[in-house]
């Protein structure tokens, strides 16, 4: 059995078609996977944002309480628990490669291949994309960039340096091919062809996108928003008090690159097809988290936003080899240290102890769950949740700021319980206290070293900031 896992970033959970809640959207490859496959109902990120979701897929151990004690010279953003993958911890490629599976890894999400990261250990190809956001790639000249195309005539929108340098690196660009997931997924399916006659092989496919910038080819996003008449395209820093056609553009231009990823999904099944190996390989697609779209009054992802599901929740589709449990829908509450243990089990490969789950006991109905709530961090943000509840708290913080909602009552999570709710709170700090080993309030750690992007060093030189 071959095995394909794809990453998304910054992917609503939400927005596949098939999950019923963003019917607008279109992403029919995902949609077509789902009803071949599973399609989990509540799975969320574990530990959050990018790096720290990745360690735990990779390694199916929990990343929180996050751990600083690593070098981190040359790593940005300094967030809690943003670092290299412990040595000690075998990785799903290394399982697999140990086990005689060809391993592959393409992609572009660069804060993988910082300074001090070791995600392509256990992958005897790989491949870095590069130009996403603040890859420091190209470097000018700065009159290359025509910012006209990406900033309102008013030039209310700042135009901050990760801009600059996605404009640098998107130089190239001269059609719908050379946008980044075509890049991506391009560079996994000639890994199909060079590996059809090496089976068993492990493909592990990493896009960066839908994260912002969020900037598709135009006919994308004019799928969302047609009427869309300005001249410009605001990919990046737009906020709720703009102009309200700009924010429309600016949520129909996310829209647009979550259809564009999901056709090169697309692509790559059908080539998996093409290549007769669609019948026996298990294809997992998830995502890191999502990102707030105007739910709660906002137009991005922030720590505090762990408190919401549209921020912590993840995609989970699966489809088996030969497309058994066919539209199975899974209610129990799943994570993504829990991908780890299914697929090496799948793959019947042994390995170490780890916090992750198997489950395919959830899939095949010989259990109804795997744990009865969850903890999942942002920051020095932690959310505490099961199927009838949602707890979230400043775990740092001497005079918590607390939040529950009713998740069955208000799936919105829009009325903040918490004053009514002293005996949920109670319970939920009281998990919280037994993951640290210690009572609340709990600093966070610190890293090491503190770095900034190089492009936002440069620029504060050299542009007068």
């Amino acid at each position: 059995m071959n095995v394909v896992l794809i990453c998304l970033d910054t992917f609503r959970g939400d927005c596949l078609r098939a999950a019923g809640r963003h019917e607008f959207v279109q992403t029919p490859h995902l949609d077509q996977l789902a009803g071949e496959g599973i399609l989990f109902d509540n799975a969320f990120g574990e530990g959050q944002p990018t790096i720290q979701f990745r360690r735990t897929l990779l390694t199916g151990r929990r990343c929180f309480p996050w751990d600083m004690d690593y070098d981190t010279k040359g790593l940005w953003p300094n967030s809690p628990g943003w670092h290299q993958i412990p040595p000690e911890q075998t990785t799903l490629a290394e399982a697999l490669l140990e086990a005689g599976y060809a391993t592959g890894f393409f992609s572009d999400t660069y804060h993988m291949f910082k300074p001090t990261q070791n995600f392509t250990r256990g992958f005897n190809a790989w491949e870095f994309i590069r130009g996403q956001e603040e890859d420091p790639w190209r470097a000018g000249p700065l009159s290359a960039i025509d910012l006209s195309k990406y900033l309102p005539p008013c030039g209310t929108i700042p135009a901050q340096p990760r801009l600059y340098q996605y404009l640098l690196n998107m130089q190239y660009r001269k059609c719908d091919d050379d946008y980044l997931p075509a890049k991506v997924f391009a560079a996994a399916i000639r890994f199909l062809d060079d590996v059809r006659d090496s089976q068993p092989f492990f493909l592990y496919v990493d896009s960066f996108d839908p994260h912002e910038p969020w900037g598709p080819p135009k006919q994308y996003a004019d799928l969302y928003d047609p009427d869309w008449k300005e001249g410009w395209e605001p990919i990046l820093g737009v906020q709720p008090q703009h102009d309200p056609k700009w924010v429309r553009r600016y949520i129909a231009n996310y829209y647009g690159e979550v259809t564009f990823t999901d056709l090169w999904i697309g692509k790559l099944v059908a080539k998996l097809k093409a290549l007769n190996l669609y019948e026996d390989t298990l294809i997992l697609v998830t995502s890191d988290h999502g990102t707030e779209l105007l739910d709660h009054g906002s137009l991005k992802k922030m720590d505090h936003n762990a408190r919401h599901r549209h921020n912590s929740e993840i995609l989970w589709v699966m489809r088996l080899p030969g497309g058994k449990q066919a539209g199975k829908r899974v209610e129990a509450l799943v994570q993504n240290q829990d991908i780890y243990p299914t697929i090496l089990a799948a793959c019947g490969v042994k390995h170490d102890p780890v916090d992750g789950l198997d489950v395919m006991p959830l899939v095949t109905g010989r259990r109804k769950s795997l744990r009865d709530s969850i903890i999942l961090s942002w920051g020095a943000w932690a959310n505490v949740r099961t199927l009838d509840w949602s707890y979230t708290c400043n775990y740092e913080a001497a005079d918590r700021d607390e939040w529950v909602f009713d998740v069955k009552a208000d799936f919105k999570e829009m009325r903040n319980i918490a004053k009514e709710k002293p005996v949920i709170c109670a319970e939920a700090v009281k998990q919280l206290e037994a993951l640290f080993g210690k009572k609340l309030p709990v600093p966070v750690p610190q890293p090491k070293y503190r770095t900034q992007a190089p492009c936002v060093i440069w620029q504060n030189k050299h542009l007068g900031r």
